[in-house]
């Protein structure tokens, strides 16, 4: 695979509760007037995010994967698919009340399960989340409370503001609040089952499907979600927040004016630009990033460098001890800490 920084190009998806802060804000293009999403990296079938230029320009991460396999997705894959989608969220109004499946329940819709990860880029004064339940509660009780309206009683409110983390398993019930622009890092998958909408219309002027059969199936009741620990290291140019991870994803933070570092063969990054710019070099090619952008760097790639002066955030596939417990513990934290990161699915 002949290697660079590859930038992609979005995929903007309109929903009633989007504005336009991710035009405004975020450099975007879209020309929806409610831009809900945009998906900067993804081989989902609802969504494609091709390479903006290069050699492989229009190529989406999936056909890249397809073609070349391990010298893009890195040694730990497990397949020749692009396994994750990272998209950006305006959140002008509240999103629907809804769940995800699992894997295995997922498959009866053609589909990957969804765990997924929010990152708060921007928040109003006030604004929260909505992260299963205050107290566990039957599924009876459930039903009860989507029939009779009364749901946000029972749901957990989550006041939150820019930097925090929020992990989110299948089975957990969710929604985000207005005011919000959340990055979110999450499986390939678009299974979503709303349960309740606000009484609101969708772009269409007509009331947006709900999933309540299958919502029940897949809740966990008993779930309450919660802010999420991050722990930092300290290097000469650059600040390393590590973030929440699983297997599926891990996640940090960086910030500072020089950033090195290695995928070693056995995992893609996904590199977003939250503030700033900078260039990020890798096999001797040079690629501009600004505040918005999104780039992948091949796992053939190995080491690669980024100057400027920016926060950035890195996903990638994670080994637990390579990857989040050797470099912490040699930065001093303690380990009952560190596996507070790692989030078991």
């Amino acid at each position: 695979m002949f290697c660079y920084p590859i930038k992609t190009t979005p995929c903007y998806k309109q929903m009633p509760w989007g504005g336009q802060a991710l035009n405004e804000k975020y450099g975007k293009h879209s020309l929806f007037e409610f831009t809900g999403e945009s998906w900067e990296a993804s081989s989902h079938k609802n969504g494609q995010t091709p390479v903006v230029e290069g050699r492989y320009v229009d190529m989406t991460p999936g056909e890249l994967a397809a073609e070349f396999g391990v010298e893009l997705l890195g040694t730990r894959a497990v397949s020749k698919e692009f396994p994750v989608l990272f998209k950006l969220i305006d959140a002008k109004g509240k999103l629907s009340v809804q769940v995800h499946p699992n894997d295995e329940y997922a498959k009866k819709d053609n589909d990957n399960g969804k765990t997924e990860m929010w990152i708060v880029l921007d928040s109003v004064a006030g604004a929260g989340l909505w992260l299963g339940f205050k107290e566990p509660i039957s599924h009876d009780k459930f039903r009860e409370c989507i029939e009779n309206n009364t749901l946000s009683e029972v749901l957990n409110f989550v006041p939150c503001k820019p930097g925090e983390v929020f992990f989110l398993r299948p089975g957990l019930v969710h929604a985000i609040g207005e005011g919000l622009i959340i990055a979110e890092i999450q499986q390939s998958s678009d299974a979503t089952y709303r349960v309740y909408d606000w009484g609101r219309m969708g772009v269409d002027g007509k009331p947006r499907a709900l999933h309540i059969e299958k919502a029940l199936d897949v809740t966990n009741t008993s779930l309450k979600g919660q802010k999420s620990v991050s722990l930092s290291v300290d290097k000469e140019s650059c600040r390393l927040d590590y973030l929440s991870g699983c297997r599926l994803f891990g996640s940090l933070r960086a910030s500072g004016t020089n950033l090195f570092d290695n995928t070693e063969g056995k995992s893609f990054h996904i590199l977003f630009v939250a503030k700033g710019s900078g260039i990020i070099s890798c096999c001797g090619c040079d690629v501009y990033a600004e505040k918005g952008e999104t780039v992948i760097i091949p796992a053939c790639a190995r080491e690669y460098k980024m100057r400027g002066d920016f926060e950035i955030y890195r996903f990638w596939i994670p080994n637990f001890n390579e990857d989040y417990l050797n470099p912490l513990s040699a930065a001093g934290h303690d380990y009952k800490k560190i596996v507070t990161l790692y989030e078991i699915v």
